[in-house]
């Protein structure tokens, strides 16, 4: 692409076909290829490719454009009309559309005259203007520019767009078309060929510290992170006092695994805010240094405990009195219980709270009310909305109005279900819109705030007398903290795969960001140990640069020929490798908890250390519920330990693979019922509370299923 903007076709040409020749499906490079034999005025040629571009990916307006195009300059009217009104149909509109229908009208139009001889076509968009003398070229494309940055201010996205498409191909040499087209080509989520012109844009700004930033966060978001750190880089280089890109550095160094080199860079935009008016920017900087620390093992249980205490002060050291609650204080009432949540969606936390409300939504005890902040919608939060008595979408609601619904709504217990993770309403809960306000789910730790009066567990997560010095709330222990819902398409469970292969493969399946030194290390240990065995690793990014995994390995002394890699996949395919794996093997100190779960549905145990923090106990909670405490290691060495126990004991995890699912189903952590009336059971007792102006404290609440 880059070639054929510079004009040298055949060398582009040369390049598409090979591509096509490997993958005759690629839709990006037949398009490609097409636009370009049509350049050449070879649309006889060139339409066969924009077709297979159109099959290949109908969603991309641009190839539903460069196939009619090719259909006009045919002479192939009637088929334009015809594939224009498909299109239509498949959502395309937007300026560019309008004015090749007008085209493809006046053509229509002509054709059906009583005329002789029909009207000459009008000019083709891919035609080559003649160019004004310099000065005047230099006015027009100032004025262009002008009337581009307008169109974004007043967001009128669809004509900048289509304007942007314009000067890129008038102007190619001025880099603000190409600035402009990458962005708004990237909302589209057209990546390749917004990744193409904002390459374009960089190098034909290379002091812009934007148009750097608009590239290192579109490869970042595309999970090429190393080259994304280096782009980001150059940009602070020029920018120094920029938040945003020392938070997009942040960002990039904690996907890598480095939480230290993380933290600083948060601490350094923090740092930057000093002396400003807090927002909403300043709030999800402290949460990503809060998530950072939380992966860094350098960092002990009172730091981290010390920090989340400074973002609640943050947030609630300026708040005056606690408002007034006008809640009817009857303890035997009916509650309003509203949860505010930005993952009700195809999420994880959807899946751990959809059992739940399925069972609440006819209980007489409790009425529930959510507060969706996401604009995401699809099947999940639509079926989630018919357990809920009101759903509300607030992602546009400033803190304080989504505070006064909450009150003009009379919630009488509000949940929050993120904690410090992103599309959190923290800020909201300092307000204290609600009498009673408790944290469940999303993050595994305090919230830091006090207003925040209850954090939901069960003792396997927080065993009793350890973790409370760790959280500004009060411990409700419930019986599991969250219910598993199964996939209920998942493969059954096969026969342990060291019994046929005879040798023993450990396997994970944690997002990459948890997977740091320590954790390789540790893993490293664990194969020198057990010299025999494998390692399988999945869920990597497609475009994740595996070689810098596989050095720091074999700096450990493990052999390339020992690992495999599985990139992400879908759903059914991802459960059904579990069938290469024996044993899992867990991050540290930032444990897994929805990948443990599926893992042991799949007859695959997860060796884990029950740490300090509460985000290193996710694994010791979920096998202590099962009472398989023998894959909970109190350290590294006993991990490694462990780890070569199992390894040398087939049999016997033969054994427990067969049996998981059943220990699991016999659990709390597999019985939604029991966990529902323990919700019940333990919004009564803090509504109780308040209703006799007793303050907030812990309590367990016992298994029952009534």
């Amino acid at each position: 692409m880059k070639l054929q903007i510079a004009g040298q076709l055949s060398a582009a040409e040369e390049i598409y076909r090979s591509i096509l020749k490997d993958h005759p499906v690629h839709a990006a490079a037949s398009h490609c290829l097409g636009l370009l034999l049509v350049h050449r005025q070879q649309p006889a040629e060139g339409a066969p490719h924009l077709l297979a571009a159109l099959n290949g990916n109908p969603e991309i307006p641009d190839y539903w454009l460069g196939y009619l195009e090719s259909l006009l300059l045919l002479g192939r009217s009637d088929e334009a009309k015809t594939t224009l009104a498909l299109g239509r149909q498949h959502g395309l509109s937007g300026k560019a559309v309008e004015e090749f229908a007008a085209r493809l009208e006046s053509r229509l139009s002509a054709q059906a005259a009583p005329t002789p001889t029909a009207a000459p076509d009008p000019e083709p968009v891919i035609a080559t203007p003649l160019r004004p003398s310099p000065r005047k070229e230099a006015k027009l494309a100032g004025r262009d520019e002008d009337s581009l940055l307008a169109m974004i201010k007043q967001g009128r996205f669809i004509e900048a767009l289509a304007l942007a498409r314009s000067v890129t191909e008038r102007r190619p040499e001025r880099g603000l078309g190409w600035k402009v087209l990458g962005a708004l080509l990237w909302a589209e989520k057209d990546k390749e060929a917004a990744l193409t012109a904002m390459r374009t844009a960089v190098r034909l700004l290379p002091n812009d510290a934007e148009a750097l930033r608009n590239l290192g966060t579109a490869l970042g978001e595309m999970s090429l992170l190393a080259e994304a750190e280096i782009v980001l880089r150059r940009a602070l280089a020029i920018d120094p006092k920029s938040i945003s890109l020392r938070n997009d550095l942040g960002g990039n160094q904690w996907l890598q695994g480095r939480p230290e080199e993380a933290e600083a860079h948060f601490r350094g935009a923090l740092a930057l805010t000093a002396g400003r008016t807090p927002t909403p920017t300043t709030d999800a900087l402290y949460t990503g240094l809060l998530f950072a620390m939380s992966h860094n093992l350098g960092v002990d249980a009172e730091t981290l405990f010390a920090e989340h205490c400074r973002f609640g002060e943050y947030l609630e050291g300026r708040r005056g009195p606690r408002p007034r609650h006008l809640n009817d204080p009857d303890p035997e009432r009916r509650l309003r219980v509203g949860f505010v949540s930005g993952d009700l969606w195809n999420h994880s936390i959807a899946s751990f709270i959809e059992p739940i409300w399925a069972r609440l939504q006819t209980s007489p005890r409790v009425q529930l009310h959510a507060y969706y902040n996401h604009d995401l919608e699809d099947a999940v939060s639509r079926r989630l909305r018919t357990y809920v008595n009101d759903w509300r979408a607030v992602v546009r609601l400033s803190d304080r109005d989504l505070a006064q619904q909450i009150k003009d709504d009379r919630i009488d217990i509000l949940i929050d279900l993120s904690g410090h993770t992103s599309l959190n309403r923290l800020r909201m809960f300092s307000r204290k819109p609600a009498p009673i306000q408790a944290s469940w789910m999303g993050y595994p730790g305090t919230t830091g705030l006090r207003a925040m009066d209850y954090y939901l567990a069960d003792r396997h997560f927080l065993p009793p007398g350890r973790f409370d010095r760790q959280f500004t709330e009060k411990l409700v222990y419930m019986p599991a903290g969250a219910p598993f819902q199964p996939h209920p398409s998942a493969p059954p469970v096969n026969a342990l795969p060291a019994l046929g292969s005879g040798r023993m493969t450990f396997g994970s399946f944690n997002r990459l960001s948890k997977i740091n030194s320590e954790t390789l290390n540790l893993w490293s240990q664990l194969l020198r140990a057990v010299p025999t065995a494998n390692m399988l690793i999945a869920g990597m990014p497609p475009e994740y640069p595996q070689a810098q995994m596989i050095t720091e390995f074999e700096a450990a002394g493990i052999a390339r020929e020992r690992l495999t890699f599985h990139s992400r996949c879908n759903m059914l395919t991802y459960l059904a490798q579990h069938h290469q794996v024996d044993i899992c093997l867990d991050t540290y100190p930032y444990s897994g908890g929805t990948t443990t779960y599926h893992a042991l549905w799949m007859g695959v145990p997860t060796l884990t250390i029950g740490g300090a923090t509460p985000v290193s106990r996710q694994g010791a909670a979920i096998f202590g519920h099962l009472d398989l405490e023998c894959f909970v290691a109190a350290d590294a060495s006993d991990f490694v330990a462990k780890g070569a126990y199992w390894a040398n004991q087939p049999a016997a995890l033969a054994e427990v693979r067969a049996g998981l699912r059943e220990r699991a189903l016999k659990s709390a952590v597999c019985d939604p019922h029991v966990i529902a009336a323990s919700f019940i059971r333990a919004t009564r007792h803090m509504w109780s509370r308040w209703c006799d102006g007793l303050p907030a404290e812990s309590f367990e609440i016992a298994a029952s299923s009534d």
